[in-house]
């Protein structure tokens, strides 16, 4: 099957829907489909090359919307991959509505995964959601064959997903089991930042106005309070961004300033070693902007417990004192309490870190490859009867 997946960006780019389509993408071309990806140059340059069997296909950026970047020659790369079937995914509208038009325009079926509402960062921001929410978004959805929720409790609690009940199907995203495991050794990292000795919380996620939702900074005011308690804690923080400076300062504010540190962009290939140096990964979301979580198969994979809040579609991922300890979103204090707990009790740790591996293993990526080609092929069926 020659499949055209449409993404915002792909690796280096750093990003859970990038990441998801490498993992998707290289599966299924080891599975003898011919994928092309289509994406934004960033932060690259434009052209055309093949990584782990995907032809990838960088294409110019004009400009920029709600964060997303507008590509003129999206419409036209689609049509030339001669696709079977386009595979989009959201949070973007502008690649959206692109692909349903296509999709439309020359009976291609068309899949599109919802990996999240859009999150209203900023008030202007709000009045855009609510336009896209309320009239784009009907527009291009009715288009698209299948609608993929990673959860089932997104799908329950997403206005838009409701409304298209009948052709949403529910697939978890992946985690490549092999790359992240509990055998990795991240002393060398321990050592490159002076952890050794110290019990690490870890955070990873795109230090930018976009991804404010992660609650970095509850996750700063919460290390202050654990930290006043236990002063033999530290704080990574894996990821980059133009909110950096002011994270940093807001560190600076609590006190903190001395025992966080901000790694910065890491190589995708030392990703897992930052994950094996740690103790506890914590991903403090604010609200449903967090649709899945990526960062707790990675971390669960590496049999690693984490600390996740009751947002989103993440109470589907982390189930509370199974494989994690989930918080109130926005309660420094709870949050606080939870890192305390797991980083003082070795044995519930190792226990929610066995129990992460083994919900990571049930969603190795072969696994998940076979449940999107599923979809594909309801997809292709769809199509078929609408046609005849």
């Amino acid at each position: 099957m020659r499949i055209c997946i449409v993404n915002t960006f792909f690796p280096p780019w750093r990003g859970g829907a990038e990441y998801f389509t490498h993992g998707l993408a290289k599966e299924l071309a080891r599975g003898g489909d011919e994928v092309s990806v289509l994406c934004a140059q960033n932060p690259l340059r434009p052209g055309i090359r093949e990584i782990d069997g995907i032809k990838v296909i960088r294409l110019r950026a004009s400009g920029w919307l709600y964060g997303v970047p507008i590509i003129p020659g999206l419409f036209g790369a689609i049509l030339s991959e001669d696709p079977d079937l386009i595979h989009c995914n959201f949070p973007n509208p502008y690649n959206a509505s692109i692909s349903a038009l296509a999709s439309s325009l020359f009976d291609i079926p068309s899949v599109l995964t919802w990996h999240n509402d859009l999150p209203p960062v900023t008030a202007a921001a709000s009045l855009l959601t609510a336009a896209h929410d309320n009239l784009l978004s009907t527009a291009y959805l009715k288009r698209f064959d299948r609608i993929v929720a990673t959860t089932r409790r997104y799908l329950a609690i997403s206005r838009i997903l409701r409304r298209f009940h009948g052709k949403v199907r529910v697939v978890w995203n992946g985690v490549d089991c092999s790359r992240f495991n509990p055998s990795i050794d991240g002393g060398w990292v321990r050592s490159k930042f002076g952890l050794d000795g110290y019990r690490v919380v870890l955070f990873v996620g795109a230090l930018t106005k976009w991804h404010s939702y992660k609650g970095l900074d509850v996750l700063l005011k919460a290390f202050a309070l654990a930290k006043g308690r236990d002063p033999g804690i530290r704080l990574l923080i894996v990821g980059e961004g133009h909110l950096r400076p002011a994270y940093m300062g807001l560190a600076s504010d609590l006190g903190i300033g001395d025992s966080v540190i901000f790694a910065g962009d890491v190589r995708d290939e030392d990703l897992p070693s930052y994950y094996a140096c740690s103790d506890v990964l914590a991903l403090p979301s604010k609200d449903s902007s967090e649709g899945f979580g990526l960062a707790i198969l990675e971390a669960g994979a590496c049999g690693k417990p984490v600390i996740a809040s009751m947002v989103g579609g993440v109470p589907e991922v982390v189930e509370d004192g199974v494989n994690g300890l989930l918080v109130p979103p926005n309660d420094a204090r709870a949050l606080s309490e939870a890192i305390l707990r797991i980083l003082g009790d070795e044995e519930l740790a190792r226990r929610l870190g066995e129990r992460g591996r083994e919900l990571a293993e049930a969603r190795d990526w072969p696994r998940v490859a076979r449940a999107y080609r599923t979809v594909y092929e309801e997809a292709i069926s769809e199509r078929g009867r609408a046609s005849g």
